[in-house]
């Protein structure tokens, strides 16, 4: 576990992780897993309980991209430590065929493509568990074809003994050749049946859960990236803690270390929390930065003190405080069963059931926030989504709740018109600025906060399938439980787009997924 987060260091400058910091997490599980007199069943129990938590507390200092490359990366792991892992399948996946071979003439050629059929020919002739696949494909054009055409290729049966014959790992090899756009997919199929769907689906992100592993003489540092702020959020944490009247805060840049000392020195005496933004705009400050966290003592610093830091990845940040600190990312989740669930969690039963039309305001309130989901998950399909890539907040759709409930509440019809004007034109709108992607959104916001969203019956749904619907209004468990019934991964007809819409963007996402992993591995070599 620690060899990978080590080699982390290579995917990003700002995931360091200290040997103590290790040894703590894992002292912590052995005293939070479960206790057994059977020693075998309790270094199970110790196995499961440090590897989940050895997940959820990198997780959270990783942006969004890297954390399936975690899971995956930690699943070899372990495969490699209990001898299970085939190693030359595992090197075909990273880095694909290592040649070209054409010995045989391409039996399919109206949709293998060459690069494909020679990635075959290599299997079957360098990897001795494919011998013969080549042939079988020859022979077999149709079943082969069956599969490469399927929507869910992944889960789809190999033909013949195949299915039986080979492992996860090798039948993720084979679907690399035939359909690389849905290998992240394969990839989170085979982490959740060797580990568990809990490695597939990253911890929410929690305020109060970072603060609960910090203390006093530890910084908490935020990753920023383009459109996550963590200020809203840390200002409704400070004030649920009492502390948003002890909240000292200044953006770094030039001139600024000295105040920002100052107010450290204050904070430590007085027991208040000290935010500094942006300190990646302060590189030559950063190492009295990091001469002062390093005396930091608890004889010094009041128990209450939090010093609270954000940058944008940078490699001057000092090492020594990344390593002692509790780092978070700020990104809006991937896919939209977390974008929702992320937004659903920030609300409470009683904000919920504040509205004078409780039932009209809960079923709006959920398509706006899958709205919300869908402009922010567009962008992945980079020009097909929008013709370029918006910044899209949390703030915004906080500003549109915020209308929501004021609007409800204030009429007797629910002004529609001046709600999609609202969020269309000014809140989401206002940072629009090509004609057809705003023609765009105003017609995705219609889609959303129109009349048909509140009719009775039939309910209405925002997806031709009918997955992504209006359900009847309940409290904040009964949405989070309906949005674990969703896909991990959005079909596009829910961004309005044709199903090949998202295959560029699997097979981009994929390869730099793999490449990455080759240069963690070759760091570590």
């Amino acid at each position: 576990g620690l060899l990978l987060v080590r080699e982390d260091r290579s995917v990003d400058p700002m995931y360091q992780f200290s040997l103590q910091w290790f040894a703590a997490l894992f002292l912590l599980g052995a005293e939070q897993a479960e206790k057994s007199e059977d020693l075998e069943q309790r270094l199970r129990n110790l196995t499961q309980h440090f590897t989940q938590s050895f997940y959820a507390n990198v997780c959270r200092s990783l942006f969004e991209r890297h954390k399936l490359l975690l899971s995956l990366t930690m699943t070899a792991a372990i495969l490699r430590a209990e001898g299970q892992l085939e190693e030359d399948a595992w090197r075909f996946l990273l880095q694909g065929s290592a040649a070209v071979i054409q010995d045989k003439p391409n039996p399919a050629k109206d949709w293998l493509v060459d690069e494909a059929w020679s990635d075959l020919q290599y299997l079957s002739r360098a990897l001795p568990a494919f011998a013969g696949l080549d042939t079988t494909v020859a022979t077999e054009v149709a079943q082969f074809r069956a599969l490469f055409d399927s929507p869910e290729a992944h889960r789809y049966p190999l033909p013949g003994e195949w299915s039986e014959k080979l492992s996860r790992l090798q039948k993720l090899v084979v679907l690399r050749c035939l359909r690389p756009d849905k290998v992240l997919e394969g990839v989170q199929d085979f982490v959740a049946h060797h580990l568990g769907e809990a490695f597939i689906t990253p911890p929410a992100f929690s305020l109060a859960e970072s603060y609960r592993d910090s203390e006093a003489c530890s910084p908490l540092v935020f990753f920023l990236s383009s459109g996550a702020d963590p200020m809203d959020e840390l200002m409704k944490f400070a004030e649920s803690m009492k502390m948003a009247r002890k909240l000292q805060s200044i953006s770094l840049g030039q001139g600024q270390g000295k105040k920002a000392e100052l107010l450290i020195q204050e904070g430590t005496e007085r027991g208040s929390w000290v935010l500094l933004q942006n300190c990646h705009l302060a590189v030559t400050w950063m190492p009295t930065l990091e001469a002062v966290v390093e005396h930091f003592s608890p004889q010094t610093v009041k128990r209450e003190f939090r010093l609270w830091l954000t940058s944008m990845p940078c490699a001057a940040f000092p090492v020594p405080v990344l390593q002692i600190a509790v780092k978070m990312t700020n990104e809006p989740p991937k896919g939209l069963r977390s974008n929702v669930t992320r937004s659903f969690l920030s609300f409470t039963d009683e904000f919920l059931e504040s509205s004078k039309k409780p039932r009209e305001f809960k079923q709006l309130l959920m398509a706006l926030c899958l709205f919300h989901a869908v402009v922010l998950e567009r962008r992945k399909f980079g020009a097909l989504g929008w013709n370029i890539s918006y910044e899209f907040t949390a703030a915004d759709l906080s500003v549109c709740v915020r209308q929501l409930r004021h609007f409800v509440d204030l009429y007797d019809d629910i002004p529609f018109d001046v709600l999609t004007f609202l969020t269309g034109e000014i809140n989401y709108g206002g940072r629009v600025t090509d004609a057809w992607d705003r023609r765009c959104l105003v017609t995705t916001v219609e889609q959303f906060l129109g009349p048909a969203v509140l009719q009775p019956e039939p309910l209405h749904r925002f997806s031709p399938s009918g997955v992504y619907r209006v359900i009847e209004p309940g409290n904040r468990a009964y949405y989070l439980e309906h949005f674990r019934g969703w896909p991990l991964n959005p079909h596009p007809e829910i961004f309005g787009l044709h199903a090949n819409a998202d295959i560029t963007c699997a097979r981009n996402e994929a390869s730099d997924m793999m490449r990455t992993i080759l240069g963690m591995a070759s760091q570590h070599t």
